[in-house]
């Protein structure tokens, strides 16, 4: 333990000068929005200089950093160059699969009860086309394999769940559900907003058709950016329906033929946020020196001391999720003191979190230390308000 205090301390310093918003408080709310390293902001930046300086050769400029993008995101989720899309934003991700498949009256999906309305109301609306949307709810902030498997037959077209509930953190067994999915003919399509860039996930090895991730969440990365990845069944199985002239080959024809790109770039219709994708490069290249293993290594054990030191100070876990089921996310309140009071002494404490669930969402990410996990304790354990 010694030496990963030390080490964790070297690369508390380290990355904590290239994150300017944590310089004077405490942010653990990661599951609600990230700070961004200056790297990312540098790395934006370039791209309006490079269409500044460079107009009429912009695009040949650009290019290649899209390209590493593709690469790394793939090396990040186990995908493959061709298989990654840049997408706006979670929403847009969800709404492209589910506005793409060629749905039928009596066709069904399954959707988690408490999910995140992004993921959630993209499908509700289908049920106006005859597709019965069925939801499974959680059992004390879990969702259940064995509840998803009982509500899927012949007619299931879509399993879509978030990795990790954002209203409690727990973390779904996708590989359970990938393999259920397999064997009904279902494409299983996952959320991994609030994972991805801190929990590894392998969208080959667990059988994830579609992976949708927002890049300002865990990824610490620009807001109205991120990625998709499609596996083959998925790319084969869903249409654009998005469709601009960069979603076809040959686009600098001027051809008005629909004739789709064979890859997942057929997803992305029109001019680019080129600045947004740039931060994400960058964001996903600093990912990929720190390495996910210990990135996630390290995002668990802080949460792993805040529920032992809260459970010591007497403080109410809401849930208690640990191993292969817990994440980043963790809800606290002190019994007997209001949510909004303890919320307000850690902000004049300046310790940034969220409220959901009429409790306090502690969210902590790599950057964070264990001085920092028993400030927040301390805190919201204290009799004094405004503790000092």
């Amino acid at each position: 333990m010694g030496g990963r205090t030390l080490n964790a301390r070297r690369t508390h310093i380290a990355v904590a000068s290239d994150i300017p918003y944590i310089h004077d408080k405490i942010y653990v709310d990661n599951a609600s929005v990230t700070p961004i390293p200056k790297r990312v902001q540098v790395a934006s930046e370039h791209y309006n200089r490079i269409v500044s300086e460079k107009l009429r050769e912009y695009r040949v400029a650009s290019l290649p950093f899209f390209d590493k993008g593709r690469a790394l995101a793939a090396k990040l989720v186990g995908s493959r160059p061709d298989n990654i899309a840049y997408v706006q934003n979670t929403a847009h991700g969800l709404s492209l699969v589910a506005l793409g498949i060629d749905w039928r009256p009596g066709d069904n999906i399954v959707v988690c009860a408490e999910d995140f309305p992004s993921n959630f109301l993209c499908w509700v609306q289908l049920g106006e086309l005859g597709v019965d949307v069925r939801q499974v709810g959680s059992r004390t902030g879990r969702i259940d394999v064995s509840d998803v498997r009982e509500v899927i037959d012949s007619r299931t077209r879509v399993v879509s769940v978030s990795h990790v509930q954002f209203y409690s953190g727990f973390r779904v067994d996708v590989a359970a559900l990938g393999e259920i999915c397999a064997a009904s003919g279902a494409l299983l399509v996952v959320d991994g907003t609030q994972s991805t860039g801190a929990i590894k996930l392998d969208v080959g090895a667990a059988g994830v058709d579609v992976l949708v991730v927002s890049a300002h969440k865990w990824m610490m990365g620009p807001r109205g950016i991120g990625f998709a990845s499609f596996s083959e069944r998925a790319l084969a199985a869903i249409t654009p329906r998005v469709v601009g002239w960069l979603s076809v080959n040959d686009p600098f024809a001027f051809n008005r033929k629909l004739d789709f790109l064979p890859d997942a770039r057929r997803f992305e219709p029109g001019t680019a946020n080129g600045s947004g994708i740039l931060g994400l490069v960058e964001r996903l290249a600093q990912i990929d020196e720190l390495g996910i293993d210990w990135i996630e290594e390290r995002v668990l054990w802080l949460s792993t001391v805040l529920r032992e030191r809260a459970r010591q100070e007497g403080l109410e876990l809401v849930y208690d999720f640990d191993g292969k089921t817990g994440s980043g996310i963790n809800l606290l309140r002190r019994p007997g003191t209001p949510t909004l009071e303890t919320h307000a002494n850690l902000t004049a404490n300046g310790i940034f979190a969220s409220i959901r669930n009429d409790a306090i969402r502690i969210s902590p990410h790599y950057y964070n230390t264990p001085d920092e996990i028993e400030r927040i304790v301390t805190v919201m354990s204290s009799d004094r308000p405004g503790l000092a």
